[in-house]
């Protein structure tokens, strides 16, 4: 009796141990939800050989992150456009634009756009929803940056928490087999 408790047991933390280290390979896989920063390049974009360029930087959460040379008439949405959009962990309710010349925008009149200090927090879905996106011309050395959304629960901690249930739901299956195999031997 007490060797088929404790082969239950060594058994129960087999499995555990197989599932942490399962667990753990999607990781060494490259499977995890974690990715290395694109790196920056540059990139022009012009409509006509001899149309003058301005730069901007555009940085975070865009698929291709870099410094652009754009026409003077380009707004903002277009050059997240040229971009190739957000990542999928882009978060275009919270574009930051820090401006060389804050009072080029300190006359728009909308929802989508907020001053702080000088820079402009930007939601480009209210902007598509309501327009307003030719008011958003960029100018000469603008820096535009889109944040990753920000989520109530860190990857690591969901990690952690799947990995702890995991082995109490081994721990406790384990003690109710335990419970079950005695009543069917006192039977």
């Amino acid at each position: 009796m007490i060797v088929a408790k404790c082969s239950r047991y060594v058994i129960a933390l087999i499995f555990t141990f197989n599932s942490i280290a399962f667990a753990q390979s999607h990781d060494s896989l490259g499977l995890s939800e974690i990715k290395p920063p694109a790196q920056a390049s540059e990139y022009i974009f012009r409509s006509s050989p001899k149309e003058s360029l301005i730069s901007v930087q555009l940085l975070g959460a865009v698929n291709r992150p870099g410094i652009y040379y754009v026409p003077p008439s380009t707004d903002l949405l277009k050059l997240i456009t040229l971009a190739g959009g957000s990542s999928s962990t882009g978060d275009m309710s919270e574009i930051l634009v820090r401006k060389l010349e804050p009072k080029s925008w300190a006359e728009i009149k909308s929802k989508a756009v907020e001053e702080y200090q000088g820079a402009y927090e930007v939601d480009a879905e209210k902007v598509i929803k309501y327009g307003g996106a030719k008011q958003l011309k960029l100018a000469q050395d603008d820096f535009i940056y889109v944040p990753q959304k920000s989520y109530m629960v860190s990857s690591d901690t969901a990690r952690s928490i799947t990995i702890v249930s995991l082995v109490l739901g081994i721990a406790l299956t384990a003690i109710l087999i335990d419970k079950n195999s005695n009543k069917g031997m006192h039977q």
